[in-house]
């Protein structure tokens, strides 16, 4: 299947929802968000429902249409696990989440990369990630440690790949050759298919096989497949909660959410 790359349309070119009634599977929507640090590039935006079925996968553009997107889609319980800091504290250096999840993970080549305030608004003129944040709040949400219906989680997909499927370092899909990044990809799309197997599971339409991609194709199966593994986590957090993940840092000074539990 083709990827489409207009903005604010699904993979499949519709915008619509699976109508299944859901009387025997948990009402929550979930949403992974691999979001671009700057509303120039295209993110990437998956929603999975109570049974682990993708029901819509898109490319979206700035902060209005993501917002748009996921309000069109909300349950009373929902959970957001975005790919972007949400919550930067910190002028210069590193955030204490990043420095405690660089110490675990480090060494696999999966620590985080330094966040701070000056490097975001020096770039980018403001903190995305804050801003959706604060949108995100406004609708009910609040981060791993509120007690409201509605989650929102800052996630990294690197060290979580590695805790969920028993990895012994990062999986090396995103930079290298084309050839060394289709075949990271193979692999990625491998394991997110292993998860049809799951408890809770992913189930949805094939990805294209990356063998055949190449240039923006191939960067848009990155992000679409990151977002995917999101929204699975974010499945797995409504499923489970806290219990199925090691939270770094604190409600003040930011956190990254890692999945710890293995899949069957």
């Amino acid at each position: 299947m083709a990827i489409s790359m207009s903005m604010g349309t699904g993979w499949d070119g519709t915008r619509r929802r699976i109508g299944a009634t859901r009387t025997m599977e948990p009402v929550v929507a979930c949403f992974g968000l691999d979001a671009a640090w700057s509303d120039r590039n295209p993110s990437a935006i998956c929603h999975v429902d109570g049974a682990g079925r993708i029901v819509a996968e898109a490319f979206l553009g700035d902060d209005g249409e993501i917002l748009t997107w996921i309000t069109d889609r909300l349950e009373v319980e929902s959970v957001v696990a975005a790919d972007l800091p949400l919550q930067v504290p910190n002028d210069t250096g590193m955030r204490p989440c990043d420095r405690a999840a660089s110490r675990a993970y480090g060494g696999r080549g999966a620590g985080p990369h330094p966040t701070n305030r000056s490097l975001l608004v020096g770039r980018d003129g403001r903190i995305r990630g804050e801003e959706i944040a604060a949108a995100l709040q406004a609708l009910g949400f609040g981060g791993p440690w509120s007690t409201t219906g509605r989650t929102l989680l800052e996630v990294y997909p690197h060290p979580s790949l590695i805790e969920v499927f028993r990895l012994p370092e990062r999986l090396r899909y995103k930079k290298g050759t084309a050839e060394e990044r289709r075949r990271g990809l193979g692999e990625l799309s491998g394991l997110l298919d292993s998860l049809r197997n799951a408890d809770p599971p992913l189930t949805g339409p094939s990805p294209p096989d990356p063998r055949r991609l190449r240039g923006r194709s191939l960067k848009a199966l990155e992000d679409r497949l990151d977002a995917r593994f999101c929204a699975w986590m974010a499945l797995l957090w409504a499923r489970r909660g806290p219990a199925a993940f090691r939270v770094f840092g604190d409600e003040a000074g930011g956190h990254i959410a890692v999945a710890e539990s293995p899949t069957p």
